[in-house]
């Protein structure tokens, strides 16, 4: 168990440095390597779901809670940037489209 927990915590590190160096241009690259970094920790508590108790597996809970929130908050910090992006566009879009209803409209 304590392996596997330990493997928790490397990829805990990897997907937080993936998350540090993510910008625009590499969003593509590096936003799916954390993710499926995220999806190997999932795997492996589900696993150790199902071969110890909770009791056992809660000794281990501290440890990585502090990774595991600060993980949760860069996703939560990335997606909320994106929808602002996008509110923005979408705004402008709006706005041009308006536009050329005035345009037409003159015509």
């Amino acid at each position: 168990m304590e392996e596997k927990i330990k493997i928790i915590e490397i990829t805990f590190k990897k997907v937080l440095n993936y998350l540090e160096v993510l910008s625009e241009e590499n969003f593509n690259v590096i936003f799916p390597k954390a993710k499926l970094g995220m999806e190997y920790v999932n795997s492996i508590k589900t696993e150790l779901k199902r071969q110890f108790p909770h009791e056992e597996l809660q000794q281990f809970e501290e440890r990585l809670l502090a990774p595991a929130k600060l993980i949760k908050n860069k996703f939560d910090d990335i997606v909320t940037l994106k929808q602002a992006k996008l509110a923005v566009i979408a705004k402008e879009i709006s706005h041009l489209q308006n536009q050329k209803k005035i345009v037409n409209y003159y015509r």
